[in-house]
């Protein structure tokens, strides 16, 4: 009776034992095939995007920039939701995306499937807030992730080239990021000298009339939508003069590339009751990170000497 129950016993053991090495064989082969995968379909996607959107007409430019801007938040988005944050319709929509060799919404998303399935790049998401602020939460950290993903990018270098390089720099920014602006020049001005920061309402660009020559000077200006009416009007202004422009803005701006030199995008729209400046915040803070890195020493001596002047004046 013994020697039978250890039979069996073994038995089971053996046909276990080979029920794992099928198991793990066949693990192994479903991962190789879920793995071959088109090479960089989606890559090639965004790339035809990019290329071919200062063609585009101006609402279909709209949805490009929006896809552009929102990589990693696109799986959440539907073609209705796209429509409403890039204010247009949802007609216009489809067109971009069947232009660009994409059969609507659903197709769009199975080419992101794919690609996080092969770069395992899903992000996990955390269960410690309300379901309430939580689509806030990733919309506010996918702007921040969208600004740093410009940073290894050409306009970014060009920024903070222009920045760095120009005799004097002019810092501006309307109606409800003034605010933002003159605290952009304050900080600029501790990176670098020669940075003022311009109000066209106030002095009608007389720090203009004795600027140095107008193609050593630099204008970095800040917007966001609903975009103040001088904006454009004063980028191309300064681009007539042969100043450079470094503009900061969010995912609307439709004309920021015909205006400007260098543009940082910032998605602002994150489901709060006023578009969010935070990634306006970060983008401006890494350009102006950029150029104290851009001259190291005369940024740490400039700081030296600022904290040496606030001392005296007890300020802190």
């Amino acid at each position: 009776m013994r020697d039978e129950l250890l039979r069996k016993k073994s038995a089971s053991i053996m046909t276990f034992k080979s029920n794992v090495i099928f198991l793990s064989e066949m693990e192994a082969e479903m991962a190789s095939g879920f793995a071959s995968y088109p090479d960089a379909t989606f890559e090639r996607l965004t790339a035809t995007i990019r290329s071919e959107i200062p063609n585009l007409p101006k609402q279909e430019a709209k949805v490009a920039q929006f896809l552009l801007l929102n990589l990693g938040s696109l799986s959440f988005e539907t073609g209705k939701s796209i429509a409403q944050k890039a204010r247009v319709s949802e007609v216009t929509v489809g067109r971009v995306l069947r232009r660009f060799g994409c059969d609507g919404m659903k197709e769009l998303k199975e080419l992101l499937r794919q690609r996080y399935s092969v770069s395992g790049t899903v992000a996990n998401k955390k269960d410690d807030i309300s379901a309430r602020w939580r689509s806030t939460l990733n919309a506010e950290l996918d702007a921040i992730r969208t600004v740093f993903a410009q940073l290894d990018g050409q306009l970014f270098e060009e920024a903070t080239r222009r920045l760095s390089s120009a005799e004097e720099v002019f810092v501006t920014g309307f109606q409800t990021v003034r605010g933002l602006a003159e605290d952009a020049a304050r900080r600029l001005s501790l990176a670098r000298s020669h940075v003022r920061y311009l109000s066209p309402h106030d002095g009608m660009l007389a720090e203009w009339l004795s600027s140095p020559a107008p193609e050593n000077s630099c204008l970095l200006m800040v917007d966001v939508v609903p975009y103040a009416g001088e904006a454009q009007s004063l980028a191309q202004l300064a681009r007539q003069q042969n100043r450079s422009v470094v503009l900061v803005t969010d995912e609307y701006c439709h004309w920021a590339n015909e205006v400007a030199h260098a543009t940082l995008f910032a998605p602002s729209s994150t489901g709060l009751f006023l578009e969010s400046t935070l990634g306006l915040n970060v983008a401006l803070a890494l350009l102006i990170d950029g150029v104290a890195r851009a001259s190291p020493d005369d940024a740490q001596a400039r700081l030296r000497e600022w904290k040496g002047l606030t001392r005296q004046l007890k300020l802190f």
